[in-house]
């Protein structure tokens, strides 16, 4: 299904979460610099004819960036208040839908390139694999999706022992509940192998945003029957 407007407030009268600041800090703001650029390359390298899909887009993730490189997006998230700020994030805005991604409101193949950014490695495997043939079904060609990486600043919070808390009782309601409580799922060829063959994709190339210093990779997946 396609919802239409998100009920509520304009999100016109708040600071967009892109600029709050928390975002404005100096390591955040480097960070996204290369996590865009290094998902911008995939891009690039690929070549797609026609828009590129987010799903999910979140509150906008880089589309103010994908706008000023002349890159077309269409988004799709789960949340009302997500699609609302994701509609503002540009003007004028990209298209943005309100759908979930187990029943993403596509045709098959309809896009020849698909952005998962900050959203697989967050589920329970059965979550993860439903996920993965839907995102397949709707690509005609490229899959990119993020998993954790082994840095400089996760190796320094292990020496400290310090660790990211599992979610709470209260972060797993409603469609979360699919979520791991483990907040993270770093790359492994045989599970990223794995996980794509399922879904009758084949890796093709990593993306890394910066080797050692985040916390991210890019595994780049193709339709296996290419």
């Amino acid at each position: 299904m396609v919802a239409g407007e998100p009920p509520g407030p304009s999100p016109s009268a708040a600071v967009h979460p892109s600029q709050r600041p928390r975002q404005q800090r100096l390591r955040r703001r480097i960070n996204n610099f290369f996590v865009y650029r290094a998902i911008r390359k995939a891009i690039r390298d690929c070549q797609p004819a026609g828009p590129v899909l987010m799903a999910p887009c979140g509150y906008g993730w880089f589309l103010d960036r994908f706008r000023r490189d002349g890159i077309e997006v269409i988004g799709v998230d789960i949340e009302p208040q997500a699609v609302a700020w994701a509609r503002a994030a540009v003007s004028p805005p990209f298209p943005v839908f309100q759908g979930n991604v187990l029943q993403l409101p596509f045709v098959d193949g309809q896009f020849e390139f698909v952005v998962a950014n900050r959203f697989l490695l967050h589920f329970e495997e059965g979550f993860r694999a439903r996920a993965f043939r839907e995102l397949a079904r709707v690509t005609r060609r490229h899959l990119l999706v993020h998993y954790d990486a082994v840095s400089l600043h996760h190796l320094w919070r292990r020496l400290r022992g310090v660790r990211k808390p599992e979610l709470s009782d209260h972060e797993m309601q409603g469609w979360r509940q699919a979520k791991r409580r483990e907040r993270r799922l770093f790359y492994d060829p045989q599970l990223a192998t794995a996980e794509g063959a399922a879904a009758g994709l084949v890796i093709r190339g990593l993306y890394y945003p910066w080797h050692l210093l985040s916390e991210r990779v890019y595994c780049l997946y193709e339709k296996a029957t290419l």
